[in-house]
């Protein structure tokens, strides 16, 4: 296997299981000789998996599990492993496999919510220590740090302030249970530091992080969330940068019963497939007791990420119908552009009128940090993306809501003479105008803004398909599927039930928050789009040329 020739976790995993001529670790509840999990060796192999130049895949990692999977043990066995374990490259053996030797001054830090929590790891860690293994790699083991007597190195426990740490040359550091870890709890400083301070280690150290936890509760805007995010992004179709997130789960199918015993016996077996410790009928129990919600039961025990009781649809039950389906070139399509000019997201997403499969064509959204500053959606890349679109496949409809924000340099809408553009170009190949009349009609303007002309009715339109793409979602069999793209997947599970006069609508958790929905009303655009179409009855839903019924 090309990864377990190419990574030093086969001998970090033969020193931890005292195979290496030195201690290894101990097992702190029986004390036996320390064994992985099969599904732990697949982590750490992956983990410490390098290039032929010597540089690991991974700059970061996340280790998520279900509550009692054994995060702490296993993230304190990395934690001195890294402090005393074979870690560091050293070269390369007669067969071309990278060979590991100690650091030389190693700085391994574990940082979490509270002191408290980080301590517990430590004390793991501590009890992991036989006295032999204390004696040989000459450790001195207290309450807040264990030390490498003489300076040389240190396992230590960081502060909840963020100053402190700040700059420390740290060689490991293992954020514990980051999805408790938020803004208002420090959590998102303390996280930003640990970056910096893995960030700048040399070349030959290559210092790095990795977080252990639960599932994150989605839209609480934890580190663990925004890792999750991160590790997506990387993941997007169109994406050009380094892959070099480790995100490893073991979750429960998303169609679980939790109702039934056999349901949640089976939920339980998946994620607890590596804890052969866990007491499955216990869990089930505290899964069916009434002071345990249903979000708390998918998070802790099931491993899933849970919704809030106010998201438009169940998360799970959305990535569950993800299908590896191909839109073909000249395939009937319904497609909905949703406008912004800097702040919110500006999507385009289609849906194939044979089957309502739908799919991402384009997403703009302004980069994060200070490469954020100023910036503006690139209409002329949206206007390209549109004409491939309209080129590739046989659009019959097509709706933009565009935005009220004006254009810096003449007060004009900023979307406005591109839709006019559209309108000119477009207007004689779509069946079905998005907003039908001769002269005050438009082939491509679906504006929802209150008080234009139409609104009310475009407005209940779109609330109505909503909530029918929403009971297709969570409800029904077989009537919606999406192609797994990561952004549409974050947009509709950031997305919230929002009342309206004309039904349930979907929303952002605050008309302010960072948590964007706009490919998720895209989607619905779509989805209305076919339906405006095929009821139309200037389209049917074949994609054969000689098929085709216009009026």
């Amino acid at each position: 296997m090309k990864i377990v020739n190419s990574s030093l976790g086969t001998g970090i995993i033969e020193w931890a299981e005292g195979r290496s001529g030195e201690p290894g670790l101990t097992d702190y509840q029986t004390g036996e000789d320390w064994r992985f999990t099969p599904g732990q060796k697949r982590f750490i192999l992956l983990w410490y998996w390098v290039n032929e130049d010597g540089r690991f895949i991974y700059r970061s990692g996340i280790k998520r599990g279900a509550k009692g999977i054994g995060k702490d043990p296993f993230g304190a066995s990395i934690c001195l492993a890294e402090l005393v374990g074979p870690v560091q490259l050293d070269g390369w053996d007669d067969l071309g496999r990278p060979v590991g030797r100690r650091r030389g001054l190693p700085l391994v830090q574990v940082a979490s919510n509270s002191e408290e929590q980080s301590k517990d790891v430590l004390r793991v860690a501590n009890s992991m220590l036989s006295q032999y293994a204390r004696d040989y790699y000459d450790l001195d083991c207290g309450e807040t740090r264990t030390m490498i007597k003489g300076g040389r190195g240190r396992l230590e426990v960081v502060t909840a302030s963020e100053k402190s740490s700040e700059g420390d040359p740290a060689t490991f550091i293992m954020l514990n249970e980051s999805h408790h870890m938020t803004e208002a709890s420090g959590g998102h400083r303390l996280a930003a530091v640990a970056r910096r301070n893995v960030g700048k280690s040399p070349a030959d150290i290559q210092a790095r992080l990795c977080e252990f936890t639960n599932a994150h509760m989605q839209g609480m805007d934890s580190v663990a969330e925004r890792s999750y995010e991160a590790w997506q992004k990387q993941h997007t179709k169109g994406y050009k940068g380094k892959k070099d997130i480790l995100y490893d789960s073991v979750e429960a199918p998303p169609n679980t019963d939790i109702l039934s015993e056999k349901g949640r016996m089976a939920g339980l077996r998946a994620s607890y497939s590596d804890a052969p410790w866990a007491d499955l009928e216990r869990l089930s129990d505290e899964m069916m007791d009434s002071r345990t919600s249903v979000a708390d039961t998918i998070r802790f025990y099931l491993n899933g990420l849970a919704s809030d009781e106010d998201s438009w649809v169940e998360p799970s039950r959305f990535d569950s119908l993800i299908a590896s389906k191909t839109v073909e070139d000249g395939d009937k399509i319904a497609m909905f552009l949703d406008c912004s000019k800097s702040e919110d997201a500006t999507g385009l997403v289609g849906c194939r009128l044979s089957d309502g499969h739908v799919f991402v064509l384009g997403c703009w959204q302004r980069p994060h940090g200070s490469r954020g500053n100023g910036w503006l959606v690139p209409r002329e890349e949206v206007d390209a993306t549109v004409r491939e679109a309209m080129g590739r496949f046989r659009v019959v409809w097509f709706g933009v809501d565009p935005s009220p924000a004006k254009d810096d340099t003449d007060e004009a809408l900023y979307w406005g003479a591109l839709l006019d553009e559209w309108h000119r170009d477009f207007r004689r190949k779509l069946r079905v105008w998005a907003t039908p009349g001769a002269s005050l009609g438009h082939a491509v303007k679906f504006d929802m803004r209150v008080g234009t002309d139409g609104w009310r009715r475009r407005n209940s339109e779109f609330v109505s398909e909503a909530m029918a793409t929403a009971r297709a979602i969570d409800e029904e069999e077989n009537a919606f599927t999406h192609d797994g793209d990561p952004r549409l997947r974050t947009h509709v599970h950031n997305a919230r039930r929002r009342p309206t006069e004309w039904g349930v609508s979907l929303g952002k958790v605050t008309r302010d928050s960072s948590k964007l929905v706009d490919l998720a009303v895209c989607m619905v655009g779509a989805r209305l789009g076919r339906r405006i179409a095929l009821n139309s009855g200037k389209v049917s839903m074949s994609n054969s040329q000689n098929k085709v019924v216009v009026i």
